[in-house]
């Protein structure tokens, strides 16, 4: 009954903030607004496996977060749902592999990250072809001589910044859950302490 409780709990908390907040910085076109949301997720998932770290429980969390985004005011798109979904996968992946630690916690999200700027990266080619690579590339060799670094370098630079962002959330929920259980441990030590 408590895992259903911490997965209905959790799950409805990043689902609502997907379906309002990702509707509205999808609706204006916020430049990599899936980090921002991953970095919420990885918040979330972080927290809720530290207050109790059950193996399926980030996934079952993912499933009903993106039933719940599916009511999205901005109607119902199979990329953010996919994402919320393979974002919750990759968590529990890393969560059962290392545990609940700070080191986890940040790989979690950093995983979430890298996913959401690839599925990005993936759906402009399924839309816009290879083609749409050639010219990134083309565009980039023809502004390379300025560049103090090579292009790759750069790219692979940039993910690592951007991906950074949910695994700095993802931290933060594992720290946020540590807090919260060490003053419930001290409420709960300070009123025994006035009952005896």
């Amino acid at each position: 009954m408590r895992q259903l409780s911490y997965t209905v709990v959790f799950g409805t908390l990043w689902g609502t903030v997907e379906m309002t907040a990702g509707g509205l910085l999808h609706a204006l076109h916020v430049p990599f607004s899936g980090i921002l949301l991953a970095a919420v997720g990885a918040a979330v998932l972080a927290c809720q496996r530290a207050l109790l770290p059950v193996r399926g429980i980030t996934l079952t969390t993912g499933c009903l977060a993106a039933g719940i985004k599916v009511f999205s005011m901005g109607g119902v798109y199979l990329n953010p749902l996919l994402a919320v979904l393979m974002e919750a996968l990759l968590a529990e992946c890393v969560f059962c592999l290392f545990g609940t630690s700070f080191l986890a916690a940040g790989l979690a999200g950093f995983m979430m990250g890298l996913w959401s700027f690839g599925q990005g990266l993936l759906t402009l080619v399924l839309l816009y072809g290879m083609h749409w690579i050639e010219a990134s590339a083309s565009a980039l060799s023809r502004e390379a001589p300025t560049w103090p670094l090579s292009p790759v370098i750069l790219l692979f630079l940039a993910v690592l910044l951007v991906a950074s962002l949910p695994a700095s959330g993802g931290v933060l929920g594992l720290w946020s859950a540590r807090r919260f259980r060490g003053a419930l441990a001290g409420n709960a030590f300070a009123a025994s302490k006035t009952n005896a």
